[in-house]
């Protein structure tokens, strides 16, 4: 999955009428593990030949270690 592909999924809820100020993130493994809150996002890695293009955002579950 990509940025791109999530911004619009979520520019198509927001167009149903989804309140997306209202709507939380979680993450599962596959559909019958335990949910885990996302608590935060940051920016990933970047290229390796610049280091100056972001190739990776991070979905962070646990914010303790930052």
């Amino acid at each position: 999955m990509n940025a791109l592909k999530l911004l619009k999924f979520l520019a198509e809820l927001q167009e149903q009428g989804v309140d997306l100020d209202k709507v939380n993130l979680s993450y599962r493994h596959n559909y019958d593990s335990d949910v885990e809150d996302i608590t935060d996002v940051h920016e990933g890695l970047c290229d390796e030949i610049t280091n100056n293009e972001l190739r990776e955002i991070m979905f962070i579950t646990d914010g303790r270690e930052i």
